[in-house]
């Protein structure tokens, strides 16, 4: 098998740079982050395949984009899989990813009910399933609950070791956000956080892009992140 060089994240959006094990909300320590940073070392001699589940901001996608970037870390091939933004594309978009070391899927459920994809993804489970491979797959609900049509790709979500990701709490998105400004030199106070949280949506991707356009302000105008600060560059 041709041995392919590591490749960038198939999402269109942009994502932070800094989305990584050390930055995720939940901590580095957490149960989910140990298994994903542990799954590397029995690579060479295992297939390694994990599942998590939960709704809203749970930090799947941050998971995902954190185990990507683990793995080129490593010189291992990886691609980030958005099924939000390939199913129109139809299963052929599979093709050929198999070479890769490293597969990341994000929101698995959006294939329910989809004859073509089901067959799709049950052939590549089986196709990938090899030492060497790493699979992580992101949905909103546990495999059983998921309304999939075909008995046997269920069985193969089950498969690996599976985590429950509770949702983010304003108070977890307020530490989240201070703790990324911090990871770029950035001062955010716990008070400029939760000014935020109230005044803006309090979807976490849409958060860290406003994070992204304040700390752009902040260094061309010399300036703290201040609350009059925050009002004049974003208008509110």
């Amino acid at each position: 098998m041709q041995v392919m060089e590591p490749v960038q994240m198939a999402l269109p959006v942009t994502l932070p740079d800094d989305e990584t094990f050390a930055s995720y909300f939940g901590g580095e320590n957490s149960l989910e982050v140990s298994h994903l940073k542990s799954a590397f070392d029995s690579l060479a001699t295992t297939f390694q395949y994990t599942y998590l589940c939960g709704l809203g901001d749970s930090g799947k996608s941050h998971l995902l984009y954190a185990t990507c970037i683990h793995a080129q870390e490593r010189g291992l091939s990886t691609m980030l899989l958005s099924m939000r933004e390939v199913i129109d594309f139809g299963p052929m978009v599979l093709d050929g990813l198999d070479a890769l070391d490293v597969l990341c899927i994000d929101d698995v459920h959006l294939v329910a009910g989809n004859d073509a994809w089901e067959k799709a993804l049950f052939n590549f489970f089986n196709r990938f399933n090899e030492p060497g491979k790493c699979l992580v797959v992101t949905a909103d609900l546990l495999p059983d609950m998921l309304n999939i049509s075909l008995p046997d790709l269920e069985s193969r979500l089950k498969w690996g070791t599976t985590f429950q990701i509770r949702s983010m709490s304003d108070d977890d998105k307020a530490e989240a956000l201070v703790k990324r400004a911090n990871m770029r030199g950035l001062e955010l106070s716990d008070e400029c956080a939760r000014f935020l949280l109230t005044r803006l949506s309090r979807d976490m991707r849409a958060l860290l892009d406003v994070l992204d356009k304040l700390d752009h302000a902040s260094m061309a105008a010399q300036r703290k992140l201040t609350i009059p600060f925050i009002k004049s560059t974003l208008q509110l």
